[in-house]
Order: C-alpha cells, then structure tokens, then sequence
C-alpha cells in the first residue's frame, strides 16, 4: 500500500525527526549506495595526501641536513613534489565532483522511492541517477557561477570601504605625532579592533548572498529527479516553491548546517588534530593520510542523512504550496476503489410484460 509521511504543514524539527526515521529504515541502502562511491574515494584521497606529506618532509629534511646547503636535487624533488600532489588533488577533485553528484542523485531517487513506501535496490538508484547526471552537472554550473556573481558583488563595494577606511585611518596616523603617547596607543588598539570586526563583518556578509541563493535553491535537486525538469526550470521550480518563505528555508539550510558541524565534522575534526599531535613527526604523512580519510569517510554517514532532510523539505513546500497531501490521497482512494470488486452490471433491456393500464 502506498504510503506517505507527510499529512500536512510540518515544522522544521518534524521534518529532521521524518528524516532520521526515514534514514533509519533505509539506512543499509543509503549507506551502501554513498559507500559505493566514497569509500574508495577517501581511501585514494587519504593515500595521496599521506604519501605527500611523507615525501615533501624526506626532502625537507634532506636539505636541512645537507652541510652545503639544498642541493639542486633536494629541491627539484619537492618542487616536483608539491607539483604532482597538486595536479593529482585536482584531477581527484573533478572525480570526486562527479562521483558525488551521482551519489546525490541516487540517493535523491531512494529517498523519494522511500517516502512513497517503495523500496529502490542501489543499482536502480544509481541508473535513475545516472539518467538526470547531465541536467545536474548544467545546474551546479549555473549555480556556481551565480554565486560567484554574487559574491563578486557584494566584494566590490566591500573593498572599496575598505580602502576608505585604511585611507583614512592612514591620514589620521600621521597626526598621532601631535598627541601624547596614551592617545596614540589608544588610536591604535581602536583601529586594530575596528579592522578585526570590520573583517568578521565582511565575512558574514560575503556570505549571505550564498547563504540566501541555497536557501531559495534548496528544492532544486529534488524537483530536477521528481519532475524531471531541466536545469533552468529545476532552479526556477524550487525559486518559486520557496517564494513566501525564504526564511523558513534560510533556517533550514543554517540547521543542516549547524548539525553538519556539531555532530559530524566537528568531533572529526578534533580527531584529526588529536591524531595529528599524538603521533611523532616523523609520521606526520600517515597522521595526514588517516585523518584525511577519516573525515572522507563520515560523507558516507552524513550524506545520505542530508538528501532525505532536503527530500522532505521539497514535499513540504509542494504540500504547503498545492495541497499536495491532499493529491496523494485523492490518488490512495482512487487505487483503493480500483481494487475494490466491481458490481454486476445489467445487460440489455428489461422486458415489460403484462397490458398497460387504462384509465
């Protein structure tokens, strides 16, 4: 029978609660299939960035330990070094773009299989997946390229007060030698301070114009699997489902994220510095190399978790925005009444026997 966790408007922590109950049902799925994927990517990740971090301290420490002074040798090989580590994390990153994005859009498939009580194996997921990859890759180009826009435009005119700013306090510097030693380390601590907060300022706002477009984007992905859209129309889907409540989704995204740090890469993190400092030196690159991978491998925890929460918030918004709870259950009783055994039907037409009667 067909089934449907959403009766109605649900408040955003009934959604994580539906969303961690949904990831706890489908969990050996959702893992597997961002297992799949991501496992061997850590481990490849974790051995590259270990092996660098060995090789680049046996060169350092052979130009260190050299009486002459770094031989051309010493320094080609870590020159060389740095070089290969470099190109290998870039051409790793483009894999793990395209990797990742196929897992999202599997897990994506399952996710919405899971809330209409069907079950999706992993290979299903991954061919649904596979099929919608290329409107995907269009998408995260226009999305990418909108935040950098953005971001571009809120720099510009920060940059510019910034210059400003440093003009003037430039100007108002070279009048300190008129005032007494007190004033002027008082002048000095306040712009110091005034510089400080100016910078954390300007990092939060370089980083609303992200944080709003993922919130307003947030059902993209959803609608681009469900409905089949294409790229622009997925954006402009999901644009308009949060239209109205923008801030809603703004929360949305900033407790996925706050969860994101706090349980998951948080503590992780702490593990890496642990593992990192607890170790001598001179196994620096396998500290790396564990703690890299480590970290790699809690996206296998945390992503699946991620796309049935942005999975929930898109039936949410179609539920607040169409009644589309109500949609679904005209389509259960609709199925019901199919299965339900017909009537008999009566054939031909009735025969009227006797004479008529007469006034």
């Amino acid at each position: 029978m067909t089934t449907f966790p959403i009766s109605g408007p649900l408040s955003l922590g009934d959604l994580l609660d539906r969303a961690f109950r949904l990831y706890k049902v489908r969990f050996g799925i959702f893992v597997g299939t961002a297992a799949l994927f991501l496992v061997p990517m850590s481990i490849i990740s974790g051995l590259l960035t270990g092996t660098f971090i060995t090789d680049y301290m046996d060169a350092l420490s052979a130009m260190g330990t050299s009486a002459t002074g770094p031989s051309e040798e010493a320094v080609m090989r870590a020159f060389g070094g740095v070089l290969g580590f470099g190109a290998g994390m870039f051409l790793l990153g483009i894999v793990s773009l395209i990797l990742n994005g196929i897992v999202t859009l599997a897990l994506t498939n399952q996710s919405i299989a899971g809330l209409h009580g069907d079950s999706m194996t992993i290979g299903d997921g991954v061919r649904r997946g596979l099929s919608r990859f290329w409107p995907f890759v269009r998408m995260s180009i226009l999305q990418s390229l909108a935040y950098m826009a953005a971001t571009i435009g809120v720099m510009i005119p920060l940059g510019i007060l910034f210059f400003i700013v440093v003009l003037v306090g430039g100007l108002a510097g070279t009048g300190l030698s008129d005032f007494d030693s007190t004033t002027g380390v008082v002048a000095m601590v306040g712009m110091g301070l005034l510089l400080v907060c100016g910078y954390f300022v300007a990092l939060v706002v370089v980083m609303l114009p992200t944080i709003y477009l993922s919130a307003r984007w947030v059902a993209a992905v959803p609608a681009l699997v469900s409905e089949e859209n294409g790229a622009r129309d997925a954006l402009r889907r999901s644009w308009a489902l949060t239209d109205g409540g923008v801030r809603r989704a703004v929360g949305y995204v900033v407790l996925l994220w706050l969860v994101s740090t706090l349980v998951i890469y948080g503590p992780v993190s702490v593990f890496q510095q642990i593992v990192v400092l607890a170790l001598a030196p001179t196994a620096a690159g396998w500290a790396t190399s564990v703690a890299t991978a480590a970290s790699s491998l809690v996206s296998v925890l945390w992503v699946p978790f991620n796309t049935s929460a942005l999975v929930l918030l898109y039936y949410d918004l179609r539920v607040r925005k169409e009644s589309y709870d109500l949609d679904v259950r005209i389509e259960q009783m609709a199925d019901e009444l199919s299965k339900m055994p017909k009537t008999t039907e009566i054939t031909g037409t009735p025969e009227i026997t006797g004479t008529p009667e007469t006034e």
